[in-house]
């Protein structure tokens, strides 16, 4: 029940409330319920009576026995639910190549206006979905047998299903995205078909398991939606992790998915989701985060706010996340995506958006010197945004870095940084360096070959 809770962002005040208007709607009668009872009801030192049941799973959408209303006896006498379908998804050398090649077609193709829907539309979706569909049916005998099979969970196997994790999560940093993507993707639906054949779901194994495979399809989500601006297949595995993430309870695991499903609305300028998915991970923060995940959960909400139009909110976010970097905690293993320079990073986009160009100058140079060697595909992103910065003021300054940000994708393509090419092109309208810019940017087509 906490967990729903916090998925949705309230308080134990705000669950009262959804309480007494749920039976208020029903002709129920006045609750006298308060959050200190609710309180009472997640520490286990109470049970919910029969008519705050019924509204629990009213205001939450679930059954009782998700939302562990239900006593022993009970979920005893609950019919079991069948189990899921399972597929066998199948990817081979020749699809890794279609994808490079569209890959190359769709980001960086002859358009000269090179808009956002490039990169959200396009033949890349045809090529990326075998990875994310459900593929070759099994036959339904086997499949009867599988789903027949509950097994308990060997902690070898869960050792080195985790170690596999790690190893993609180091693996992000120095291989090529299109070369991750089947084999991530392939990880976390194996991981996902043990977590569904376990018979003791929620014994400690389990939730170890379930925390690398969150992370697991946390990869895959931003792989797909980052690298190659593919929203719905990202949404597929940012779900995935949502639940697993929900099955470990771990609250900073939660925070992260969550942050990370903002930012899929908020590109789309799409305010109100992307706030409902930054409360819930606000919430599950204040209980698992250490300073970096404080912090880099104020620099998403100051990215949407900026993205949305509010340029002195953002502002104020990033100065939040300033102070949670200095505040104690300890921080995951797996947050090896932020740090320093990337909070310079979000505070020079920040600024940038909010029209404050010398200052956002200022902190994007920071970002690019403080940036890890390995971290190429920031390294893009925060040159565009340093050239969009030095436009108004130096234009051949301007192209001279914006092209530094055309080798680095030249070498690791990137969707989320040509995604600024739009930005630095309306900064150079009406220059000569303009079309010095799309020249250059029309070269790296030729580069990916034929297509």
């Amino acid at each position: 029940m906490t967990w729903q809770r916090l998925q949705r962002g309230w308080s134990r005040e705000e669950l009262v409330e959804q309480i007494k208007q749920s039976m208020k709607r029903a002709t129920d009668g006045e609750s006298g319920l308060n959050s200190d009872v609710v309180r009472r009801w997640e520490t286990g030192d109470r049970k919910p009576e029969p008519r705050y049941k019924k509204h629990l799973v009213l205001v939450f959408e679930k059954p009782a026995s998700e939302l562990g209303l239900l006593s022993a006896e009970e979920l005893a006498l609950c019919p079991a639910e069948p189990a899921p379908m399972t597929t066998n998804a199948l990817a081979n050398e020749q699809l890794v190549d279609t994808v490079l090649k569209k890959v190359m077609l769709v980001v960086l193709g002859g358009n000269a206006e090179f808009g956002r829907h490039l990169f959200l539309r396009g033949v890349l979706g045809a090529s990326l979905a075998p990875l994310f569909s459900n593929g070759v049916a099994v036959p339904d005998s086997i499949e009867a047998l599988i789903n027949g099979q509950r097994t308990r969970l060997d902690p070898r196997s869960i050792d080195a299903f985790t170690a596999v994790t790690a190893s993609h999560r180091d693996l992000y940093w120095t291989s090529s995205a299109i070369e991750l993507l089947p084999s991530a993707a392939a990880h976390a639906r194996l991981g996902n078909g043990m977590l569904k054949s376990t018979s003791d779901a929620d014994g400690p194994l389990a939730r170890q398991l379930a925390a690398a495979v969150a992370e697991s399809a946390l990869l895959v989500s931003r792989l797909a939606f980052f690298d190659f601006a593919h929203e719905d297949e990202a949404e597929q595995y940012f779900q995935l992790a949502e639940d697993a993430a929900e099955a470990s309870q771990d609250h900073a695991l939660s925070a992260a998915v969550l942050a990370h499903r903002a930012f899929v609305p908020g590109f789309a300028e799409k305010e109100r989701p992307a706030r409902d998915f930054l409360k819930a991970a606000h919430a599950h923060a204040r209980y698992g985060a250490g300073p970096l995940l404080r912090s880099w959960l104020h620099c998403v909400d100051a990215e949407i706010s900026a993205r949305t139009g509010q340029p002195k909110t953002s502002v104020a976010r990033i100065r939040s996340a300033e102070d949670a970097l200095v505040s104690a905690g300890t921080d995951p293993l797996w947050l090896d995506y932020f740090d320093a320079s990337r909070l310079d990073g979000f505070a020079g986009n920040t600024l940038l958006l909010a029209g404050q160009n010398r200052l956002a100058a200022a902190r994007l140079e920071q970002a690019v010197d403080g940036l890890a060697e390995t971290a190429t595909k920031q390294r893009a992103v925060l040159l565009f945004d340093l050239a969009t910065a030095q436009a108004p003021v130096d234009a051949d300054q301007a192209l001279a870095t914006a092209q530094q940000a055309c080798d680095v994708v030249g070498r690791v393509p990137y969707a989320a940084a040509l995604q600024r090419v739009p930005d630095i092109r309306a900064a150079l309208r009406a220059t000569p360096q303009a079309q010095e810019l799309d020249e250059r940017v029309r070269a790296l087509t030729s580069a990916g070959g034929d297509v």
